[in-house]
């Protein structure tokens, strides 16, 4: 690809202002465009909050901040600031993860080699929005079957125990009914971090500023709370260091999953085909029952919901037995590294 200057690599714009959780699944572009065009200038364009995932990211020269996705090009100064720059130093390739016809057509009136997403050589089906995602990269002349989501993260705060578990107990999607219905009940995550702790598992509670006093009751039986004292780079960072998260349907699961952290997943009204956070083989497992009225989120049944046993059906004892056997395994596979360390320098 061409580019108007040639001291630097093709300028790329990749298009995805979603929710925290949807800008994670859509970092599956990355590095497969970096391995074609390691020089790359790489924009993105995203929405203010997930704008911040990419803090301590050096894959990306601009995050573009887009609050009003909706606005025609006219009405947006960040639309039209996009449009003008592109006629002085036009794209090479315009990667457009976006759906809706309002972005389409944003995407079109930039100025660029080549511009590819939904209805330009790929086409949104009923599967995992990563593997969307690779079709658009395939139309694109990017072949990468196996890309995953990765984020880079912060440090983490100082002070964080040498082994623990993350519980991450908010979760953002009310979706306007009188339940939330991907929630977990309070009472069993107050009940889980308690056992946890008496267990001798160190436990961290994360959640965004607004979810603090959740975090608190939580964090009442034990454990560190750093909800609301992290950004979301750290709160990637402490995701990094820990052995495992606990999360239900909501942004941090899929955080967790791009930094390599094994996760498990409390899941009832979305359908994991769609939803589930993509990582390594064995890296993620969903806690999840299956009833007759379910999977029913992005449906009118949901909307209703007033009762949301999908979620209560999962116990606090299926979740703790989950948490202590990956906690066994790891410490199992560090007495193994530990005991090959010692090995192989006794025979130096």
């Amino acid at each position: 690809m061409a580019n108007s200057d040639s001291k630097a690599g093709p300028r790329i714009l990749v298009i995805r202002c979603g929710a925290v959780g949807d800008t994670v699944l859509a970092t599956c572009v990355l590095d497969p465009l970096l391995a074609r065009w390691p020089d790359a200038r790489i924009e993105w364009l995203a929405t203010p909050g997930s704008a911040a995932l990419f803090g301590a990211d050096p894959r990306l020269a601009v995050v573009h901040r887009l609050r009003h996705r909706k606005l025609p090009i006219w009405l947006s100064p960040v639309k039209r600031a996009l449009v003008r720059s592109a006629r002085r130093d036009p794209y090479a390739l315009v990667l457009n993860l976006e759906c809706a016809a309002y972005m389409h057509r944003f995407a079109h009136a930039l100025r660029a080699e080549r511009v590819v997403g939904y209805g330009d050589g790929a086409d949104w089906q009923d599967r995992h929005g990563v593997e969307n995602h690779r079709a658009v990269l395939a139309a694109a002349g990017l072949a990468a079957p196996h890309a995953l989501p990765r984020l880079v993260p912060a440090p983490p705060p100082a002070g964080l125990p040498a082994r623990f578990v993350v519980l991450h107990p908010g979760n953002s999607h009310s979706g306007g009914n009188r339940v939330n219905i991907r929630a977990w009940p309070v009472a069993r995550w107050v009940e889980l971090n308690r056992r946890l702790t008496a267990a001798g598992v160190a436990t961290v509670i994360t959640g965004a500023p607004n979810e603090a006093d959740l975090a608190a009751q939580v964090a009442a039986g034990g454990g560190l709370d750093v909800a609301g004292r992290t950004s979301l780079p750290a709160m990637a960072g402490v995701m990094a260091a820990a052995e495992l998260l606990v999360c239900t349907d909501t942004g941090p699961v899929h955080i967790a999953a791009a930094v390599g952290t094994a996760v498990l997943g409390l899941y009832g009204p979305t359908r994991p085909t769609q939803t589930a956070p993509f990582g390594a083989p064995g890296q993620v497992r969903l806690l999840r029952h299956d009833i007759a009225c379910g999977p029913c989120y992005g449906t009118p049944r949901h909307k209703t919901c007033a009762d949301n046993r999908c979620m209560q059906l999962i116990t606090v004892d299926e979740v703790f037995d989950a948490v202590l056997a990956r906690w066994g395994e790891e410490k199992e596979a560090q007495r193994k590294d530990a005991e090959n360390a010692k090995g192989a320098k006794d025979a130096e």
